[in-house]
């Protein structure tokens, strides 16, 4: 069996900027590993084994195969694992290279349209991806996986303030120290953020940026996209998450003979 892939590594990512900072960076990319450690934080960790314990308490017990749009480095997946048979699609190669480096079952592809056949009891999205990709082009890619019966759960962003806060944070390596820099706009919604890396070594400085629109949405919005898919029994939820953050399932439904 072939080796896994190495993620690529901190200083990787800040070597890349420092040398050629006009390029496009982002967290989903260049700056996976800077990714990768903000998922590790300890808010961030704190609110994966919320979600992961949510989750869980609003699956029936018989659901066995899970499919994770979205998985990104694989946090809540890794969680999900010690549960359910689960298995985790991303566009990001970047990031998947962090689950796959923990052994999680990951698939590179688009979450809004997942190589898988409908055989999953339970899909489920976080981390806003109806806010980064189209909601009725989620709801679409999990009806599609699902098995009749099978259930979806994902959040939905109210408020972009629930997606991140402004605020500055530094991450340090032998080498490299990054500053992040994060602005949070509500109209339109954006998150920007900018990110300086200094050389220790050489003194060398690199700054780029990274701009992130998304999109706000509500309960009816929602309701009506899932209704659009083919989704049953759509339950909305805004006391369920952070505020500004709504949990959502729906279940696809069982087709009968007419």
């Amino acid at each position: 069996m072939s080796p896994r892939p190495r993620p690529p590594s901190f200083a990787d990512a800040c070597a890349r900027v420092v040398t050629d900072p006009d390029a496009e960076h982002s967290l989903s990319t260049t700056l996976a590993p800077v990714q990768a450690r903000i998922a590790v934080s300890e808010d961030r960790a704190a609110r994966g084994a919320a979600r992961a314990e949510l989750l869980r308490a609003r699956l029936p017990p018989d659901v066995d195969r899970v499919l994770e749009l979205g998985c990104g480095t694989g946090t809540l997946l890794e969680r999900l694992s010690t549960t359910y048979d689960a298995v985790g699609v991303d566009s990001h190669a970047a990031l998947l290279s962090f689950a796959a480096a923990r052994g999680e079952s990951v698939v590179r592809g688009d979450p809004t349209d997942p190589p898988f056949r409908p055989a999953f009891d339970a899909v489920c999205a976080f981390d806003h991806l109806t806010a980064r990709r189209s909601l009725a082009a989620v709801c679409a890619g999990a009806y599609a996986s699902l098995r009749p019966g099978g259930i979806v759960a994902f959040d939905a962003l109210a408020d972009v303030r629930a997606a991140a806060s402004s605020g500055v944070e530094t991450f340090r390596g032998a080498r490299y120290v990054l500053e992040r820099s994060v602005d949070v706009a509500r109209s339109p919604p954006v998150v920007n953020a900018d990110y300086r890396v200094t050389d220790l070594r050489t003194g060398e400085v690199g700054v780029t940026s990274e701009r992130t629109a998304l999109r706000v949405t509500d309960a009816a919005a929602v309701r009506s996209a899932l209704e659009a898919a083919g989704f049953d029994d759509v339950d909305v939820l805004d006391d369920a998450g952070d505020d500004g953050e709504l949990l959502v399932t729906a279940v696809r439904p069982v087709e009968t003979a007419g």
